[in-house]
């Protein structure tokens, strides 16, 4: 994760900050002292501890200020190939008061980012995402960007007034293709292939099954805040347990004014 994280730092060319949810001891100050040799990383490093981990990480991410936090998500993986959360990366996809990038398979070699997914429902939140997902991809020199509306049937109700002229062919499914064309219309694309897709099925998880199948190595979703908790998009809360590949949750702007990435640990 350590890696990991210092590689995201250098990308975005923000200042990188680690928090250990436990007790400075003189054991851990030489476990982190030997990984920070390795990476020829200085710090700084905050010790936290509180009832849950989780309680701990979103404390000091308040205290510093942090614009987005970095951590491991994986508790196990299916035969699917899908990744169920462990306890605190669930607590944190919901509650995190900043940004989440949420590594479901970290690795001490870290590649860049070459095809993301953005799901998006056409509020402020998702166009934010999308905003920072392109711009991610173009740091990253990733190879495409799959922009992804999850049609479900309760969605489709919800569209209906907004059919009107139908699209080309009539369909309901014709109309929502091309409002997500004219959606996505709004952003500089620059140089990065974009595509659309209108993902049809009963729940929102027939997402996670595409983002599968196009090999996207990291998802991109917008989340307000609500009552003091994220809201993800209708459909989604299936995020909390499971991911399909790593995990990017865009809270809105106002929680970007504090310094670059923390690691939690």
């Amino acid at each position: 994760m350590l890696a990991q994280a210092k590689a995201i730092a250098t990308l975005l060319e923000r200042p990188l900050e680690i928090i250990h949810a436990g007790p400075e001891t003189p054991e851990n100050d030489e476990r982190f002292a030997r990984a920070f040799a390795d990476m020829e990383f200085t710090g700084p490093i905050h010790w936290r501890q509180a009832e849950h981990a989780s309680d701990a990480l979103m404390q000091a991410v308040r205290e510093a200020g942090i614009g987005l936090l970095v951590a491991g998500a994986m508790e196990r993986s299916d035969s699917e190939g899908r990744y169920f959360l462990g306890k605190v990366s669930r607590v944190l996809v919901r509650e995190a008061p900043c940004s989440l990038l949420l590594f479901a398979n970290p690795s001490s070699e870290p590649v860049p980012f070459r095809k993301l997914a953005v799901i998006v429902d056409y509020t402020e939140a998702s166009r934010h995402a999308l905003r920072a997902a392109l711009a991610l991809a173009a740091r990253s020199k990733a190879e495409e960007v799959h922009v992804l509306r999850v049609f479900t049937v309760f969605a489709q109700f919800l569209a209906a007034p907004h059919g009107g002229a139908e699209g080309r062919e009539g369909t309901p499914l014709s109309a929502e293709e091309a409002r997500l064309e004219a959606f996505v219309e709004e952003f500089d694309i620059a140089e990065i292939p974009i595509f659309t897709q209108c993902i049809e099925g009963t729940t929102g998880f027939a997402a996670a099954d595409f983002v599968q199948s196009i090999g996207a190595d990291l998802l991109v979703i917008g989340s307000e805040a609500v009552s003091g908790h994220a809201h993800l998009p209708a459909g989604m809360e299936w995020l909390e347990n499971v991911i399909p590949a790593n995990l990017l949750v865009i809270r809105p702007p106002a929680t970007e004014a504090g310094s670059g990435p923390m690691a939690g640990n």
